[in-house]
């Protein structure tokens, strides 16, 4: 039922237009907001949903892709060289992910720059 109700209310929709898509499909006998919240936040986590945060910090939802989604381009920049060095570790994806979210942004890519070991002086 829950998806219907978000596939009711549309991609982009927030947990209130859900909320109210649910409400009108079963005469206003919804399930709570805070109820109708865990359940989002769970499709979220498991994948089923993305849950996009703007500008204006609402938080929309969308239908999660059936296409493999591909991770952020991470890039080790090499001080000395400029070398750029792709990073293919989804420990670091999943921590820059989480380091953006907290701030209502989303990872499109990031550049970090490197040293190689040892380098003491300050860059």
């Amino acid at each position: 039922m829950l998806l219907h109700g978000i596939l009711e209310a549309g991609n982009g929709a927030t947990a209130v237009e859900i909320w109210k898509a649910l409400a009108a499909m079963v005469d206003g006998h919804a399930p709570s907001q805070g109820s109708l919240q865990r359940n989002l936040n769970l499709l979220v986590e498991h994948n089923v949903l993305r849950c996009d945060v703007g500008v204006d910090r609402v938080w929309r939802y969308r239908i999660a892709s059936t296409r493999r989604e591909t991770s952020p381009a991470i890039t080790f920049v090499n001080a000395e060289t400029g070398r750029h060095i792709p990073v293919r570790s989804p420990e670091i994806a999943a921590l820059l992910h989480a380091a953006a979210a907290e701030y209502g942004l989303a990872l499109k890519s990031a550049a970090i720059t490197v040293a190689p070991a040892g380098d003491e002086r300050s860059i």
